[in-house]
């Protein structure tokens, strides 16, 4: 596959000389405006209000609209040019059931002062069918890992995603070529799967060392130009990277000026410190916490904070519509953000990537982790892949401000994957950028598709999970009835409206449902064209979430089962003794599966302390504290998951 890569080479001294530019990144005086909106609870009215800016303006203000999922500045339309000094608009022209993207543009006679952004919609319909997952995995940690990325792939099977697996060799960073070949192996293996689905939505998941490309010259921190790392070459089926006979890659903006393939890249290497085990340890966590939040059972969290606004201002704004400016806290971290479980994070964390797992404990499920040298991923002990690892919480890491990250996306259901798509597709690089780009300002300097723009996490990943329908069993009827009886209990979520249930016949990969459009409120449901035993079913929660973008109805993560399966046994609630002042070993299966299960903590204790040494786990008591400390935990196989808690009962 190198040879196939060499018909893309440059060889001359003129493309030579390229590796040694810094990108040049043109000043911007345009600022970020922040904006609230409210949508009308019969969806045909939408206000939208930026009385909070800091930033007094005489001029006219310029409000557009585009259906949401619309690219290119072309889409927007504009609905109003509002008075001189107007701080508010109506729009009355909505309808529910759609989602609508709004931008507000502030001018005076130089042009564009300052640009806010927001989404709204009531009552948009779910999403059942997604995509395609490709699952990219580094062969030299799969076998620790697989029935971790079973679990992995099951989940994002009952998430309404199709699933394609490949093997990677791990990243060579001794041999140039040799890494190189391999990435491009890779990439002509998701372009034909691509082409083969060319208007479906793709994403690709990368796990474990998979070869990690560096490529142009580029300055973004003002640390010096350098190569920098970049996943968006797997996403980009239709750039021509260039390319030098050393294998150095050339580009420092995305050839296509966009990728048609969502990326992220979960990867513990370099914050491993040459230690194959913590790295199979922090894999099997992230996979952990990744189901946890899938299933609910970090709950639906409505709170974000906000560190030091230099140069990150506009992820700030995106967390307005997304939890809504009273619900926004000024912290960051490694401080506020340690205190309580928090949807969103965005702040300049500690430059020390080691410090991480040794003094801090943030519990930020989506994050923006600024400061220098952070966008290099690559490199060891990285502050942004040490955030990744936190315990219970982080499931997804960027590196912000340069660009801006527009996360309004995620506020009616969008994925992480959502936000950072829109964040690289953003603009062409030969039109000007007021006429071309979605989004603007970039932040202090104007950039368009730069390729150090990674995701560090799954990004598939949304806000606002919907927990699913609990102890699905399923029974082969008698032959008289004939057909299959699936029940369940409900579903521990108020937003649930109802359930859907599914078929997937032996022998196909599409599940069909089977339970008619209309969400059950019953418990049960009997399929009279069941199979028996040779079918596996699903069933999922349907529910509406309220948000201050608006509403949308969604579906909870899939449950499985299998007609005449014993499900899983679990205790409701275990004790466990354990003497005081002491650390004490907890049971081993809590430190690695056994006999096919995995046995994970959702959390860690409100008293005390948790930690995991020599392949178990070890709880330390408070000095002096008798009683009893529950542990939440959840035992999984391949197809479903059932949660108990363990109550240390910790005494004299």
């Amino acid at each position: 596959m190198f040879r196939l890569a060499r018909q893309w080479l440059c060889a001359s001294a003129a493309l030579l000389c390229l590796s040694a530019l810094a990108l040049s990144a043109q000043t911007v005086r345009e600022k970020h405006l922040p904006v609230d909106g409210w949508i009308a609870e019969d969806g045909r009215s939408v206000a939208l209000s930026w009385r909070d800016t800091s930033q007094a303006h005489r001029g006219p203000v310029e409000i557009s609209r585009r259906a949401l999922g619309a690219v290119g500045g072309a889409t927007w339309e504009p609905i109003e040019i509002s008075r001189t000094g107007a701080m508010r608009v109506l729009d009355e022209s909505t309808a529910p059931g759609q989602a609508y993207e709004y931008r507000v543009l502030r001018r005076d006679t130089r042009g564009v002062v300052d640009a806010g952004f927001w989404i709204a919609g009531r009552d948009l319909p779910e999403i059942d069918k997604r995509g395609t997952v490709h699952l990219v995995v580094d062969q030299s940690v799969f076998e620790p890992i697989s029935l971790y990325l079973a679990r992995f792939r099951r989940d994002l099977v009952g998430d309404g995603w199709a699933v394609r697996s490949y093997g990677a060799p791990r990243h060579n960073s001794k041999d140039a070529k040799a890494n190189i070949e391999a990435i491009f192996t890779i990439k002509q293996a998701l372009k034909t799967a691509f082409e083969a689905d060319p208007f479906g939505k793709h994403v690709v998941i990368l796990v474990g060392r998979v070869p990690v490309a560096r490529s142009g010259n580029g300055n973004p921190d003002g640390h010096g130009a350098a190569p920098l790392a970049t996943d968006l070459i797997y996403g980009d089926v239709d750039g021509r990277w260039r390319i030098t006979s050393e294998a150095q890659l050339l580009d420092t903006r995305l050839p296509s000026d966009a990728i048609e393939m969502q990326v992220g890249r979960i990867d513990f290497s370099p914050v491993n410190g040459d230690d194959p085990d913590l790295e199979i340890r922090l894999l099997r966590s992230y996979f952990d916490k990744n189901h946890h939040w899938r299933h609910g059972r970090l709950g639906d969290l409505r709170e974000a904070y906000g560190g030091k606004a230099l140069g990150l201002i506009g992820e700030i704004n995106g967390l307005r519509n997304i939890v809504g400016a009273a619900q926004i806290t000024k912290g960051g971290h490694h401080d506020v953000g340690e205190d309580r479980p928090w949807l969103w994070g965005v702040d300049f964390g500690h430059h020390a990537g080691k410090k991480y797992a040794a003094d801090f404990a943030n519990k930020a499920v989506f994050a923006i982790n600024f400061g220098s040298h952070k966008q290099k991923i690559d490199r060891a002990f990285n502050p942004m892949t040490a955030l990744l690892a936190q315990p219970w919480y982080t499931l997804a890491v960027g590196w912000g401000a340069r660009p801006s990250w527009w996360l309004h996306h995620m506020a009616l259901g969008g994925t992480i994957g959502d936000v950072h798509m829109r964040t690289v597709n953003n603009g062409v690089a030969e039109e000007p950028f007021l006429q071309s780009m979605d989004y603007f300002p970039t932040g202090q300097y104007l950039w368009r598709n730069p390729i150090w723009v990674n995701l560090l996490g799954d990004p598939t990943l949304r806000a606002f999970p919907l927990s699913p329908p609990r102890l699905v069993q399923a029974v082969v009827l008698e032959e008289g009835e004939g057909g299959v009886r699936i029940f369940w209990e409900a579903s521990e979520d108020a937003d649930t409206l109802g359930y859907r249930v599914y078929r997937q016949q032996a022998g196909t990969f599409d599940f069909i449902l089977v339970s008619g459009e209309t969400p059950l409120t019953a418990l049960e449901f009997t399929d009279h064209d069941g199979a028996g035993a040779d079918v596996l079913y699903m069933v999922r929660a349907a529910g509406r979430k309220e948000v201050p973008a608006g509403s949308f109805n969604t579906l909870s993560q899939g449950v499985f089962v299998q007609p005449g399966r014993a499900p899983l046994q679990v205790r409701e609630s275990a004790e466990l003794p354990v003497p005081a002042g002491a650390p004490f070993v907890l049971p081993e299966n809590f430190g690695a599966p056994q006999q096919g299960l995995i046995s994970s903590f959702v959390w860690g204790p409100l008293r005390g302390e948790l930690r995991f040494e020599g392949g178990r786990w070890q709880y330390t008591p408070p000095e002096g504290f008798t009683g009893t400390v529950p542990l939440r935990y959840v035992v999984s196989d391949a197809l479903t998951s059932v949660a108990g808690v363990l109550a240390l009962k910790i005494g004299p």
